[in-house]
């Protein structure tokens, strides 16, 4: 999946999110759109399994059509998925060859 993110301070203006721009987001393949705010900026997360990155601009400009120099855009440099596969509350430690054990 691919996933963009898009910061805007309060010169750029408020993300425009409505039923227009989520088809257009829509057609570049974008499925979900969470929006995320501080006292001082506005960030928008595009994520889509059909989203091509390269199409960044388009997605951008039709979220922050004013958009400029108080955007900016950062583009996924690496996924990581986490589980709990091993579980702390049943677990015991068995240490081997070169093992310090858990930390404190």
């Amino acid at each position: 999946m691919a996933t963009v993110l898009l910061v805007a301070d309060r010169h750029a203006g408020e993300p425009l999110v409505g039923p227009d721009v989520a088809e257009r987001l829509a057609n570049l393949g974008i499925s979900r759109i969470t929006l995320l705010r501080d006292l001082s900026s506005t960030a928008v997360i595009l994520e889509g399994w059909a989203f091509d990155p390269a199409r960044t601009d388009e997605a951008t400009k039709a979220v922050f059509p004013a958009g400029g120099a108080s955007l900016r855009t950062y583009h996924e440099v690496q996924y990581v998925g986490v589980s709990s596969a091993h579980q702390e509350s049943n677990a015991q430690w068995h240490p081997t060859s070169g093992d310090s054990g858990p930390s404190s």
